[in-house]
């Protein structure tokens, strides 16, 4: 279906992306926790030991990316037969990495205020932030860094696609 391009490219595309095998951002807590993650595995660190239930949760995430990856074959196999496809996966999972750190926020903001932690985090969407901690007697400066992979940046940038996908297709019938 040339009549379609971009439809076609941004499946193909999506189906790539979602095949691929890496991380799409890493959340740094001042190096006591690491997690790099991505909708299909997650790798999570604490104090430089990697944590074993990371096996379980990619396990988990690893069967939604084979979901996927049937899922986008086969919406790929109907849109060369004739159907239109409009498969917004891509875009619902490369947004809401975007949302994260607003959770991450309200979730450090939450459990230090309710222990009697004072810090002077403020919110951090992409980048570093130094982080004084005090509790008690104790006082730690953390450097918090939660910044996204390049492989990130394709997937948004083919989530995009979807767009001009939606576009040269919306006047017609699914």
């Amino acid at each position: 279906m040339m009549k379609y391009p971009f439809t076609l490219i941004y499946l193909i595309s999506s189906l790539i992306i979602i095949a691929l095998p890496f991380y799409w951002w890493t959340y740094n807590f001042g190096g006591l926790i690491v997690i790099e993650t991505s909708p299909f595995q997650v790798s999570i660190y604490f104090l430089g030991t990697f944590l074993k239930i990371s096996y379980v949760i990619s396990a988990a995430l690893e069967a939604f990316r084979i979901f996927l990856i049937i899922a986008i074959s086969r919406d790929i196999y109907l849109f060369l037969k004739g159907k239109i496809i409009r498969n917004r996966t891509l875009p619902t999972l490369t947004v809401s990495y975007l949302v994260y750190p607003i959770i991450i926020y309200i979730v450090i903001t939450y459990l230090m205020s309710s222990h009697g932690i004072h810090s002077n985090y403020s919110f951090l969407e992409i980048g570093k932030e130094l982080v004084s901690v005090k509790y008690e007697n104790a006082n730690l400066l953390l450097t918090f860094a939660f910044y996204p992979q390049i492989i990130y940046w394709i997937a948004l940038a083919i989530s995009l696609l979807f767009i001009p996908s939606y576009l040269e297709t919306r006047k017609l019938k699914k």
